[in-house]
């Protein structure tokens, strides 16, 4: 058995079968998840068991590149809206931990390069270290294999008990940010009004320019004394008396019955000519396309009401482009729906399909912009590294989602699955380092060390939820993404994802990862300058 373990892929797969074994036992619902990997790669790397570094590096940047790719289509938009104030959690974060090591540099007598890898290590920054080893020389790698240990730990423990502290239920958490989610994106209906404005009688469709008043969509129309709807184009020409079902958000809807007539019961019911469909989009081809270029209606005589995406329903507008899962919801003659059937693929199937290639090239794209140098007051010249430039590379492509011939978003089935795999490949690594070398670096340090790395990592925490939670009111899942992303824990995220299904907090965590990132550069240098004066 022994001789199996010093095989680098069975002892990969003996920790993560072990941790996963150990991470689903639950002591008063309390259980560690998929983070409990790290504990048993600890035990083996305790008693000499090693795994190569490239399995650290290969689960690193495909767990960071699944999540930012996710994230990456809101990513930008949510940075305008609420990112800022995200953001600053990482900035009180960092600043709160170069004060408490400042504190503990003065309290147990710390030089300079222990107290930058004290920084470093507590906050689990592996390119903290790389500044800190660089702008002095000294204790601060062994510094910071000795506090590394106790901020993964202290994160991932922290992360399990923050919900049980403030006794948080996380269910009701997830429903809120649902509901705050739908409220933001409130669903599709119809209405049925009558054209009763005199101002509008004897115009085209196209001449009103609805979209100025609000996003909806005209669907179908029943003239007065009519027996037969028709599908209303652009060149429909308005009359008295017309009977309009108008598809759209319920707020939009009331500003257009003001403008147009009044609303009227019934249903304008479907003959044999006029039929609705709900297409799958499963075509490479149809993906990234916008409504306008594909122009259904004029071209088809086909008139899209809306699309539901994940879940939610998004107006049917000229400027919104497909996704691959995309269910467009459409009427039009029958002839006429399945050539749009053609068009965009409808075959549910194809959507669970993964392409690799985009998946590589964005991987590689991530490592080459990890090695671009950048410039900045006081840092210097520093790089974002393998892990940032994945981060950020997954950002802008997820961001663009489809660039020629490739979709860069992957299905979510396929993305949990390539999240997941890599995690464990990076927890089982981290752990067998950090377990070869954790007995001999506290005898040699001391537990003074130990104790102020602990304050260093969990102090910063503490503040952040206090300030996050009864100051800022931030919802609970954005705060742990928050906490994780300005810490830059990968481990802290894996905790916080073994207790809920929800993406929100990997949506902070991506947001906050950069300036996280960032920060502890320029917080290091800042540290080891500040230490030098004291």
């Amino acid at each position: 058995m022994s001789e199996l373990l010093l095989n680098p892929v069975f002892l990969l797969f003996t920790i993560i079968i072990l941790g996963e074994g150990l991470g689903h036992l639950k002591l008063k619902s309390f259980s560690f998840g998929s983070a409990a990997i790290i504990f048993v790669a600890m035990s083996f790397g305790h008693f000499g068991y090693q795994l190569p570094s490239e399995f650290q590096t290969l689960g690193l940047v495909l767990f960071i590149y699944s999540v930012a790719v996710s994230a990456g289509p809101g990513f930008f938009s949510s940075f305008k809206k609420q990112g800022f104030g995200l953001a600053i959690g990482a900035v009180i974060i960092i600043a709160m931990a170069g004060l408490m090591t400042v504190l503990a540099c003065w309290i147990f007598g710390f030089d300079v390069s222990t107290g930058a890898g004290l920084f470093a290590g507590a906050l689990t920054s592996s390119p903290g270290l790389a500044v800190a080893v660089e702008a002095v020389e000294g204790n601060a790698a062994a510094a910071y294999g000795v506090t590394y240990v106790g901020g993964i730990i202290g994160v991932i423990l922290f992360m399990n008990l923050i919900p049980k502290i403030l006794r948080v239920d996380i269910a009701d958490e997830e429903a809120k940010m649902n509901k705050e989610r739908t409220e933001n994106n409130p669903p599709f209906t119809y209405h049925h009004v009558m054209v009763t404005n005199a101002n509008l009688f004897g115009k085209k469709v196209r001449e009103l320019k609805l979209k100025e008043i609000a996003p909806v969509v005209l669907t179908r129309l029943l003239r007065e004394g009519a027996s037969e709807p028709e599908l209303v184009t652009g060149d429909t020409v308005l009359q008295e008396g017309d009977t309009l079902r108008i598809a759209g958000r319920e707020a939009d809807l009331a500003r257009i019955e003001l403008f147009m007539g009044k609303p009227v019961e019934g249903e304008i019911a479907f003959n044999k000519v006029l039929s609705k469909k709900s297409i799958v989009v499963s075509k490479q081809s149809a993906a990234g396309q916008t409504l306008g270029f594909l122009n259904l209606r004029e071209t088809f005589g086909v008139q899209a009401t809306r699309i539901t995406r994940n879940g939610f329903d998004l107006p049917a507008t000229t400027t919104i482009r497909l996704h691959i899962g995309d269910i467009l919801h459409v009427v039009g003659e029958e002839d006429a729906l399945k050539n749009v059937c053609k068009i965009l693929g409808n075959n549910m199937k194809q959507t669970y399909r993964i392409s690799l290639l985009p998946i590589l090239i964005g991987l590689v794209v991530g490592f080459l912009l990890g090695q671009v140098p950048f410039n900045l007051p006081v840092a210097g010249e520093f790089t974002l590294g393998t892990t940032g430039g994945v981060l950020v590379s997954g950002l802008i492509l997820g961001h663009l989602y489809k660039t020629g011939p490739f979709v860069w978003e992957m299905p979510d089935t396929a993305n949990a699955f390539i999240r997941e795999l890599g995690l464990m490949f990076f927890l089982a690594t981290v752990g067998t380092k950090t377990g070869a070398t954790i007995v001999a670096t506290i005898s040699a340090q001391g537990t003074d060390l130990v104790i102020a790395g602990l304050a260093v990592t969990l102090v910063p925490m503490i503040t952040y939820v206090l300030l996050s939670r009864y100051v800022q009111k931030k919802t609970f899942l954005r705060m742990l993404g928050v906490l994780a992303g300005g810490m830059t824990s990968t481990p802290g995220l894996a905790a916080i994802n073994s207790y809920t299904s929800s993406s929100y907090p990997s949506s902070a965590y991506a947001t906050v990862y950069p300036v996280g990132l960032i920060g502890m550069i320029l917080g290091t240098k800042l540290l080891v300058y500040l230490l030098a004066l004291l």
